[in-house]
């Protein structure tokens, strides 16, 4: 006996619609829609071993929803080398999935950064203003080359 085979259409859930909250440790997590394609999840709080790599989980889980992600760590009172770890992945999960992403953070997140991203590789902007402007401009470049292509 064969078993019935098919397609599943999966659609991206609209971004507008999207809003959630969750605790872990000693930190909040929190995702709300920023435009269209684009999604700002925030950290408050303290980003250790403790709930680093829920982190990186907890932005994987949203991702697939937008184009672009602005990870918000501006109320991040403490960033533990494992929040370092967290960035990491969420840097590869972003480049796997096609995402732009553009990080903000806090002193402590600035200060981790300088010693474990010695070349800069993660997307920081210095204020939310720059952010929003890097992300237009590269949006702004990929309609470009998908028209030209």
């Amino acid at each position: 006996m064969t078993s019935p085979t098919g397609t599943i259409r999966l659609y991206r859930p609209d971004p507008g619609t999207i809003r959630e909250s969750k605790r872990c440790g000693r930190a909040t997590f929190s995702v709300h829609p920023a435009a269209a394609n684009r999604l700002r999840i925030a950290a408050c709080g303290d980003v250790d071993a403790v709930n680093g790599r829920a982190l990186g989980h907890f932005v994987e889980a949203h991702t697939g929803a937008s184009q672009q992600l602005i990870l918000d760590l501006r109320a991040v009172d403490f960033f533990g080398t494992q929040g370092f770890t967290a960035l990491y992945y969420i840097s590869v999960q972003c480049t796997r999935r096609d995402i732009d992403w553009m990080l903000l953070g806090s002193p402590p997140v600035h200060r981790l950064l300088r010693i474990c991203d010695t070349s800069g590789e993660l997307p920081l902007c210095s204020d939310l203003e720059l952010a929003l402007k890097r992300l237009d401009q590269v949006a702004q470049y990929r309609r470009r080359i998908a028209s030209a292509g």
